[in-house]
Parts: C-alpha cells; structure tokens; sequence
C-alpha cells in the first residue's frame, strides 16, 4: 500500500493581542529578523512589532506587489545583505507566499503573521507563484510548512469582513476537492496518500462553515471578536491549510483559474471569492445532489460570496470567452484528479448551468 504524509506548520498560536508578545513565540529563532510587510500594515504594526522583539534587530521592508520571481529575488537580496536568521512575513496571501520562497531559498525559519483571515495559505507548504497579467507562473512546495503560524484576532478582525468571507470561500473548497482525492487514491500535496486525520479536518472545516460561518460573518461585519469568529478564524487559517494539503486537490480552484487572464477583463474578486464560485462549478460537473446545491449555494449568498458570473464580475461573457477559460481549466495540473477524464464540453456545460442555478437563488428560487 501506497505512503501516507501528514503536514502542518510547527506551531498554530491563535489569541486576541498575541502579537504583542511576538518574541516569547519566535525569539528562539535568532538575533537578526526581516521582517516583510505592506505598506499599510507597516503603518499599523511596525511599532508594535519592534517593541515586542526588544533586544533583537528587526529590519523592515515593504512589499506592495505580486507574488512574483521578481519580489522574490529582491527579498532574498536584502536577506543576504543583512545577514537575517529568520523572516517575518506580515500581511495577506501575496506576503506569505512570497516569504516562504525565500525562506526555503535562504534556508531559514518563517513566521506568518495573517492579518485578514482570507485564506489558507498562511499554514501551508506551497506558493503560488504570480505572472504581471495575474495569471499563475508556477507552484512551489516546499519541504515543510511555516515554523510559526500567529493569527492575532485583535488584529484580523480589524480587516473588512469581504476578506473574512473569502477565507471562507478557500475552506469550502478544501473537502469538496480533497475528499475526491481521499476516493481515489490520489495524492495529497506531499506525495503519498491523505491520512485519516488530514480527511477529518477537512471534514470538520466544511462541517464548521455551516454550523457557524454565518454567525461568524456577522461579526466580521461588525468587528467584533466571538466564539464563531475564533473557530471560522481557525477554519479559514487552520483546518483548511492543514485539510488541503493533507487530502489534495482536484477541480475546486480550477474554475476560478480558468477565468485569470481573459483579455480586456479586470479581475474584480479576490481568491476565495473566485474559489467559492469554483466549487459550485466543480460540484455540478460532479453531479451533486441537490441537497449538497442548496446548502452550498445558500451558503455562498448569505455571506456575499459568487454564484454567478455576474457576482465574479464576468457578466456578457461572449462565446469566444466562455471557450477560452474551459480550455484554460484543462490546461490546469489538478485536472486529473478525477475519477474519469475531464472534457471540454463537461467544463464549458458546469460554467453555464452553475451560473443559472445561482441565478435562480438570486431570484428567490432554490432546488429543493
């Protein structure tokens, strides 16, 4: 029987106000940090930063682009130049997938510091890696996940609660996608086969969205931290990175994927907006019951996520369009990671019906 691999970051510290004694969890690392972050997050934290890691030296850098070889080269530059034991990558997605490049490059420990729970990223052993036009380049994995993990809710659930909402977009897709691979016996994003334990958090973290994701959403909006908020916090960071990776992917991003780069089309929704869609697509080409439909579709409207083309704001999309994103969705790796092939026809049909199903509960309509 085939190897099962089980990952996850060194350690996940989830609290209100946590990053105010940053250095208790990371000073074992070192003297000497760079720390990389967004321009408005620098504003924001950059005291707080220095003043938790006193007695190290922390250098700043700020980092306002893509997830590119190019931001890439320059971090690991300023790395070298001053002699860093450790990084600190402070922001959403793009900084986290940056800083894990250069880290594995460097061969240093890593520190994530999320400050919009909008993705699951954070924790996980992988990069996607971005084109100028934002279409993907390459996908790195590495061989281990993040050392630290800190998700302050003080400061997460400052952030717009859209981004939260994302998060939650990425986790639905996280058993939808790996439980087809925990089937078939396709790999998971180590190499070997899914555990039981990787299978059952990301069954739980799909579970959790539906018990308390709607709650959760409304304290986001709010700004208010509860005890729906911490778990969806924990779903979105956690449970998803560690679900993904530990059961695998199939087609649940590559809808999405498949919209990136339409010429003359200006992306209008952030990841986990575009994921959400995705798995509508995915679960209708799978021939989903209408029960999992409406749950799902539910779901994504009651908290402002896609179910239309409209919603990802692709609304007149022309034939030629529709045509280039299903041949876009095959070109994709993940493709086979379905128990029989894939076809054109199945993609490009999965676009359309999955766009009139949400349609229809825009206007009230459900399948049940």
């Amino acid at each position: 029987m085939k190897t099962k691999i089980l990952g996850c970051c060194g350690r996940y510290i989830q609290g209100y106000g946590e990053l105010e004694r940053l250095q208790k969890h990371i000073g074992w690392m070192g003297d000497r940090y760079l720390c990389v972050a967004s321009k408005n997050r620098l504003r924001d934290l950059k005291d707080i930063i220095t003043n938790s890691m006193e007695g190290k030296e922390v250098v700043f850098h700020q980092f306002d682009g893509e997830c590119s070889f190019a931001a890439i080269d320059e971090i690991r530059g300023i790395v070298e130049e001053n002699g860093s034991q450790a990084i600190i990558g402070v922001g959403g997605g793009k900084v986290a997938d940056t800083v894990k490049v250069v880290a594995h490059q460097c061969g240093l420990p890593l520190v994530i510091v999320p400050t919009i729970a909008a993705t699951d990223a954070y924790t996980s052993a992988a990069s996607l890696i971005y084109r100028d036009d934002g279409t993907v380049e390459d996908v790195q994995n590495f061989p281990h996940s993040p050392d630290v993990v800190l998700a302050d809710t003080k400061v997460l659930v400052k952030g717009p609660a859209r981004f939260f909402a994302a998060g939650m977009g990425d986790a639905l897709s996280t058993f939808v996608g790996g439980s087809v691979c925990v089937d078939n016996n396709f790999d998971n994003h180590f190499g070997g086969l899914g555990t039981v334990t990787g299978y059952h958090v990301a069954k739980l973290s799909y579970d959790l969205l539906f018990k308390y994701g709607r709650q959760a959403y409304l304290a986001a909006q709010n700004h208010v931290v509860t005890d729906a908020y911490n778990i969806i916090t924990e779903v979105n960071i956690l449970m998803s990175g560690m679900g993904f990776e530990n059961t695998g992917s199939s087609l649940d991003h590559l809808f999405y994927f498949g919209t990136l780069g339409l010429p003359g089309r200006e992306e209008k929704v952030v990841h986990g907006e575009g994921v959400a869609f995705s798995v509508c697509c995915m679960l209708v080409l799978q021939g989903a019951s209408n029960e999992q439909l409406d749950a799902v579709y539910r779901f994504n409207r009651d908290v402002g996520l896609p179910i239309t083309f409209e919603d990802m704001g692709l609304e007149y999309l022309t034939d030629e369009e529709l045509d280039m994103m299903s041949n876009n969705v095959l070109k994709e790796a993940f493709v086979v990671h379905h128990p029989y092939d894939v076809t054109f026809e199945m993609i490009r049909s999965a676009y359309i019906a999955a766009d009139k199903i949400g349609k229809m509960y825009h206007e009230g309509g459900s399948l049940l």
